[in-house]
């Protein structure tokens, strides 16, 4: 059973890295200039958090380990609240909703994370 979850793991890696360079190489000169600029910018690692997190959160289901969904639940309130920072300066309500499910994710994330790991109770 490892084996076969193991594979639709690279299966899920194979696919992503293929989809990726075909959309890079169907795109045009200027896109791919645009690409490279905004990969040189380091604020940018933030901006893809919540992705980091879909894909652990998918890896967390397929492998069935409670930590790493965690792991991906931090990550994707915490990627939320950067990108609804980002977003305030163009929407400041889309931005709102963003911060505030951010923050009740990682919130919530927190106090699981808590009682599962260390059987600790705020309550």
């Amino acid at each position: 059973m490892l084996i076969v979850q193991i594979g639709v793991i690279l299966l899920t890696f194979l696919l992503g890295y293929i989809f990726a360079r075909k959309e890079y190489q169907n795109s045009t000169i200027e896109e791919k200039e645009q690409l490279k600029e905004e990969l040189r910018n380091p604020i940018l690692v933030f901006h893809i958090l919540p992705y980091i997190g879909y894909y652990l959160l998918f890896i967390g289901f397929v492998l069935k380990i409670s930590e790493l969904k965690y792991i991906a639940f931090l990550l994707v309130g915490i990627g939320w609240i950067i990108d609804g920072a980002d977003m305030w300066k163009a929407d400041s309500k889309r931005g709102l909703i963003f911060v505030l499910l951010g923050s009740i994710t990682f919130l919530i994330t927190i106090f699981l994370a808590l009682k599962f790991l260390f059987n600790f109770s705020l309550l």
